[in-house]
């Protein structure tokens, strides 16, 4: 059941919202376990049970662990870990890594559940903050369970962690203001999802689909492509924060406005904030970080960006598209970094460029895709399709891009902070136009349902 859909938007979310701001506290995190359950169920009832022997292992794992001392406690933590790491890579790496050895025809013929990347990363978490003693093990079964499949943030994030919502399953209040805040999120969201992204991901389909495109209209598609991943993640994180908060969650931020990044390291500081943060602390961190010396510090960069690009996707497009930020994260170490900072302009140019030119990487899961759609970009096809697809989109670009800049939500922030009843009319306005494109429009993906 997609965020973006009209069953999500017209029966189950109201659904739940009334139920929820109804119900007195005690039986609220019940409730929406039972109702995140369902939401699971809609799109793949088949892992549902996969699902439930998941919950209840970690939550009997942490209460092991929270009770244990010395070696069987760090045991305890090890075997968690490996058993929720190793669904991840059961379910979504053993057909690539089976090929890679050359037993491909014995890989197990598995799908990959929905969100598993996300939640997996959640689960492991919280054993992780048990055993490290940051926050004592929940003996109640029915928020650790809330907290792992709360529907919002399950199937794509951001990565919550049990630090982030510990308070508001014990007790939280829900107020008007909030719920009227939250839903100005959400509708934000929805709208960057289906105003912005779809129309985007569809010119880029369009463009790709044309054999005779010329290079300037594969430059473009590469564009839109961009556009399109930027405008979808951050609009189902966007929405999945403004859920939480209509019903009292403070979600952490997961996007801050990247496509104004500077370099590299800025860039990462601010798209898929969560996952960046979370391989920090329980990757970067543990193998040492920046302690041990200049080698030591690329070694542990190599292996987050590689994790980072083979949790993105099992194939070696994926991993080299993580490798390729490693590159330039680690050159800017050197004095190229000192040298791209104190030239703003140069920065952004450098950071978008880098980035625009790791989309093909990104959006194929096989190198020879990738390969064919460079070449068509470097091709010497010049003709004059690029005005076709800019007469027809060229007002969706500029919108697009516009509503990239940090100053623009500034702006629109401080009006809708001065005028309630202009933030209630827009976001109104919002609404309906989402509703209406939805009704009419066919093509509705979701990038991030495949990680």
């Amino acid at each position: 059941m997609l965020f973006s859909s009209l069953t999500f938007l017209i029966w189950f979310l109201p659904l739940v919202l009334i139920i929820h701001f109804v119900l007195p506290q005690r039986l609220r995190n019940g409730f929406l376990l039972l109702a995140s359950l369902f939401f699971y169920a809609w799109g793949e009832i088949a892992y549902l049970p996969l699902i439930l022997v998941i919950l209840i292992l970690n939550v009997l794992f942490g209460i092991l662990i929270d009770r244990s001392s010395g070696r069987l406690r760090k045991a305890l933590m090890i075997l968690a870990v490996v058993f929720n790491i190793g669904t991840l890579v059961f379910y979504k790496y053993s057909g690539f890594l089976m090929g890679v050895v050359g037993l491909a025809a014995y890989a197990p013929s598995v799908t990959m559940p929905l969100g598993i990347s996300f939640f997996t990363f959640q689960i492991t978490g919280y054993i992780i903050d048990v055993y490290r003693k940051k926050i004592p093990a929940e003996k109640n079964i029915i928020s650790v369970m809330t907290f792992i499949v709360l529907f919002p943030q399950l199937i794509a994030g951001p990565i919550v962690l049990y630090t982030h919502v510990r308070d508001e399953l014990r007790s939280r209040t829900i107020t008007l203001e909030g719920l009227e805040r939250g839903m100005t999120v959400f509708i934000a969201g929805l709208a960057a999802k289906v105003l912005l992204a779809n129309p985007l991901g569809a010119l880029y389909q369009d463009i790709l689909g044309t054999p005779t495109a010329s290079a300037p209209a594969m430059w473009l598609a590469t564009l839109a492509s961009v556009l399109q991943l930027y405008f979808d993640f951050a609009g189902y994180s966007s929405m999945a924060i403004g859920m939480g908060q209509m019903m009292g969650f403070r979600f952490p931020q997961n996007f801050n406005h990247p496509l104004s990044a500077r370099s590299m390291r800025d860039f990462w500081r601010r798209w898929h904030i969560t996952l960046s943060a979370w391989l920090r602390d329980y990757v970067y961190v543990p193998l040492g970080g920046s302690r041990k010396g200049e080698g030591r510090t690329i070694f542990n960069l190599f292996i987050v960006w590689f994790l980072s690009g083979f949790w993105h996707g099992a194939d070696w497009n994926h991993i080299l598209w993580g490798l390729w930020f490693f590159v330039f994260i680690s050159l800017e170490r050197t004095r190229f970094g000192p040298f791209i900072e104190a030239r703003p302009r140069l920065g952004l140019l450098y950071a978008q460029f880098v980035f625009f030119l790791s989309l093909p990487l990104f959006s194929y899961s096989s190198l020879a895709e990738s390969g064919r759609h460079f070449a068509r970009m470097f091709s010497p096809v010049f003709h004059s399709d690029i005005l076709y697809y800019l007469r027809g989109n060229g007002v969706l670009l500029l919108i697009a891009m516009v509503f990239c800049a940090p100053s623009v939500f500034r702006v629109i922030q401080s009006l809708f902070e001065k005028h309630a009843a202009l933030r209630v009319v827009a976001m109104g306005a919002l609404m309906l136009l989402s509703v209406a494109a939805l009704v009419n429009e066919a093509y509705n993906p979701f990038i991030y349902f495949r990680f």
